[in-house]
């Protein structure tokens, strides 16, 4: 039986700031590629993301929201440390009462964990309906040149069995250990990170190649048998990186280049750029997608696009809608000022 993305959507909040503005700031700018990011109005959240976005991927199919059998919500800033997050979405969107639903927040690869829980649901049950929503915008101490990149956005994909646009061809992990990379302790808001870049480095190479070749040698498969690659952005310079280790070109990573102009989306990063690459894609075009959440641990998925149903609005016309604030609205906007 294949299952796969029956639908999908994609939130990008509206406001941006340069990065020349924090040169103006700071005198540079720490997310290496980066041009400008997406930050979140004074009246959102991840969980007012979340469920806009939903809405927009049931839409999509179009399918109503009583369908859904699985819902899967997955953020590394949720609003409280101790609740049901899902709850909030679902009441929010009409989904169910008796749905079952679950939390992914602990790292940055809970997107793609989230789509795994749902897929296995999927395949479990063949009726089955599943909507997966990552929203994210991840927050680190101005004062640490870590924050630079950080922005905001969100995904959400219906998975089924019936009307797929891109059907799941297989999956594959890699998990490890490496400490003192972006980490939150208990009690705590905001990211730390220890700063040492070759070791930060060598845990996302290690990962995603790992993750990603497994993938490709269960495939029996080769990298340029890829029209389309996502792989997880801190910034814009690290997917190059890990493609350029597992042969992929930059033209296979174009699509997916979301970090360019909306910064670090955390836990949505993969799934938001799948968004984008989906939009690109034509049938018989292959995408594989490749997650990473420090600490450490990477999720491979294979996608074989069946269909030509695009989301709408599409991710480049969420992209282009957009107002410019400066550092201290911006500061403002973080609550580091009044």
């Amino acid at each position: 039986m294949a299952i796969g993305i029956s639908g999908y959507g994609v939130y990008i909040p509206k406001l941006r700031i340069k990065k020349e503005d924090y040169a103006k700031a700071w005198g540079s700018f720490s997310a290496a590629g980066v041009s400008e990011k997406s930050v979140m109005g004074f009246d959102e959240d991840v969980l007012t993301a979340a469920a806009k976005v939903s809405r927009r991927a049931l839409e999509s199919v179009p399918i109503g929201p009583e369908k859904v059998t699985r819902f899967a919500l997955a953020s590394t800033t949720p609003p409280y440390v101790e609740k049901v997050l899902s709850g909030t979405v679902m009441v929010s969107v009409g989904i169910p009462n008796q749905t079952l639903s679950s939390d992914h927040t602990s790292s940055t690869r809970a997107g793609t964990e989230a789509m795994l829980s749902a897929f296995e649901h999927v395949q479990a049950n063949p009726k089955g309906v599943a909507l997966v929503a990552v929203a994210d915008a991840p927050i680190a101490s101005m004062w640490d040149s870590f924050e630079h990149a950080l922005g905001a956005g969100a995904a959400a994909y219906v998975l089924s069995s019936e009307n797929i646009v891109a059907e799941l061809e297989g999956h594959a992990s890699y998990a490890s250990e490496y400490f003192g990379e972006r980490f939150k302790p208990r009690d705590e808001s905001l990211i730390h990170d220890l700063n040492v870049k070759k070791f930060s480095e060598s845990s996302v190479i290690t990962n995603t190649t790992k993750a990603g070749n497994a993938l490709l040698k269960k495939l029996g498969r080769k990298p340029e048998e890829y029209q389309h690659v996502v792989i997880q952005q801190p910034d814009a310079r690290v997917p190059t990186t890990v493609g350029s280790r597992m042969q992929f070109t930059e033209h296979q990573l174009a699509a997916g280049m979301t970090s360019k102009v909306l910064g670090d989306l955390g836990a949505a990063s993969t799934p938001v750029s799948l968004a984008a690459a989906l939009d690109d894609a034509k049938p018989g075009d292959r995408i594989m997608v490749i997650s990473y959440g420090s600490g450490s641990g990477s999720d491979a998925l294979s996608f074989k696009v069946v269909g030509d149903r695009k989301a709408a609005p599409r991710f480049q016309a969420e992209a282009d809608q957009k107002e410019y604030i400066d550092y201290i609205k911006y500061l403002k906007l973080k609550g580091a000022i009044l």
